[in-house]
């Protein structure tokens, strides 16, 4: 069976592409009676392709898309932002549709429980769209830590860049390395590389301990993937097997203290996501 893929414009490149990865086909206007999925439904573009399909629907929830169906936010697109704002619509009507028209996928329980709130079911899969096989483990201990994290430009803050700064001064031995965006650091053990190409990052974080991802609300952010996947222990603060999980400031002294002592990779984390991810029906690849 043929499985098409819309990936909604707000979702951006990832390490790769849904054709390679799960073996979907590009969705198009013939494709209307086929299944398919639609990977974000961020606002009324990605909620009226929707709408307009006629054959089987899933859905994968990409994070912070969930936050605008809770928020009735339909608007998303550059300075039509403020039209949701000011002109809030009910989301009743289209949650009875994502319900009973719709399989609904999501990355963790936090995602999950969003959707509950509006009576929506869902299934927990975490996802990452890269070649699973072609991440070797290349975790060593380090006296001092190597942490990473990522961000969009203008979104820095949202993705927990300015806690970066408290928690340098808690542990000054451990170096935080920022990627994707512009920041000026006020500690020194903090490193803003900016926007590098992604073979570049992907060869330099390799080789660090912890890929740290300090979102409120997220999906499994490639970084957590990445991390997970070269046998490393990131840190989130969405609750999620196997991992380190940053419930308040005051744990970070001791989590990175661990993190020092830990000499060998991340075997039991690496093993569950490797046979987890990208468990999905439209996944003829796995």
């Amino acid at each position: 069976m043929n499985f098409y893929c819309r990936w909604a414009p707000s979702l951006g490149a990832l390490e790769d592409t849904h054709q390679n990865i799960w073996g979907t086909k590009e969705y198009n206007e013939g494709s209307l009676n086929s299944p398919a999925v639609f990977f974000g439904l961020y606002d009324a573009r990605d909620y009226l392709a929707l709408l307009r399909h006629r054959g089987p629907r899933f859905i994968l929830w990409a994070g912070s898309d969930i936050k605008n169906l809770v928020n009735n936010f339909y608007f998303n697109d550059g300075k039509l932002k403020w039209l949701s704002r000011i002109f809030p619509i009910s989301n009743m009507w289209l949650k009875d549709f994502i319900r009973e028209k719709c399989m609904n996928y999501v990355e963790n329980q936090t995602e999950a429980m969003a959707l509950s709130l509006l009576d929506i079911p869902s299934v927990i899969v975490p996802s990452f769209l890269g070649k699973v096989e072609s991440y070797k483990i290349t975790y060593k201990s380090h006296k001092t830590p190597n942490v990473y994290l990522s961000a969009s430009e203008g979104r820095q803050r949202e993705y927990g860049w300015l806690l970066v700064e408290e928690l340098a001064k808690i542990t000054p031995w451990v170096n935080f390395h920022l990627y994707g965006a512009k920041w000026r650091g006020t500690r020194p053990n903090i490193f803003t590389h900016g926007r590098v190409p992604k073979e570049k990052m992907n060869e330099e974080v390799s080789k660090m301990q912890c890929g740290l991802r300090l979102n409120a609300f997220d999906g499994f952010s490639e970084i957590t993937a990445k991390s997970v996947l070269w046998g490393q222990y990131p840190i989130t603060t969405i609750k999620n097997p196997y991992l380190d999980h940053l419930i308040k400031i005051d744990d970070w002294f001791d989590l990175m203290h661990e993190l020092r002592t830990k000499r060998k990779a991340n075997v039991s984390a690496r093993n569950f996501y490797f046979k987890e991810f990208n468990n999905y029906p439209w996944n003829t690849n796995k």
